[in-house]
């Protein structure tokens, strides 16, 4: 499988890498399952029709991703009219991150927010290259023990996540390849939200 090491070695010319680097990505999006987008997209569209909550989770550039994906939604949906989502981005507090983190381990930072506070028909999505995360691991058991729906945006094999949660989408691509996931898992988000808002749009 292919490595941005391999593509750098291949394409030292700049130009030659940024053609490279577009086209490992372009392979990629090709290989995406678009029936699971369309699941996770009915998963939102069945909370928001309930009047429920989607929360968010993941680590470094995914939690970026996850404060993306709540703004992208709630500004958009505003924006757009039709009503809000109701989302919560776990990572955003970093007063309760770093004081759970400090006080009882970092693989108690999320499931320690969500723990008797979600509801039935509530959604968790968990944002991860690895898939292997203890923190999102420890979240999506105690999501599914409340009877949440756990969405997990994946990589590389998916990792343990992947047969954990209820729906996975796995963007696959070698180990430890970060940039290339996370750069799919923000258009997922972009396509993910567009729909959503104007599906919302649209049908006020």
């Amino acid at each position: 499988m292919n490595t941005l090491e391999n593509l750098y070695k291949g394409n030292k010319d700049q130009v030659d890498y940024s053609k490279a680097y577009v086209s490992y990505l372009i392979d990629i999006l090709n290989q995406l399952d678009h029936k699971t987008v369309a699941r996770i997209i009915e998963i939102f569209q069945n909370v928001d029709k309930e009047r429920k909550r989607v929360y968010f989770a993941g680590n470094g550039g995914s939690a970026s991703t996850c404060g993306h994906f709540v703004n992208d939604l709630h500004a958009g949906s505003l924006r757009h009219g039709g009503g809000g989502f109701r989302l919560i981005d776990l990572t955003s507090n970093i007063s309760s991150v770093t004081a759970l983190a400090n006080d009882l381990g970092y693989e108690e930072i999320f499931v320690r927010q969500i723990d008797g506070v979600m509801n039935p028909g509530d959604a968790l999505v968990v944002i991860s290259a690895s898939g292997n995360s203890k923190n999102l691991v420890r979240a999506v058991e105690c999501a599914k023990r409340q009877d949440v729906k756990t969405i997990g945006l994946l990589g590389f094999d998916g990792g343990i996540l992947k047969g954990l949660c209820d729906l996975s989408l796995v963007v696959s691509t070698a180990q430890g390849q970060y940039g290339p996931v996370e750069d799919i898992h923000l258009i997922l988000n972009h396509l993910i939200s567009t729909f959503l808002t104007f599906s919302k749009k649209c049908n006020s």
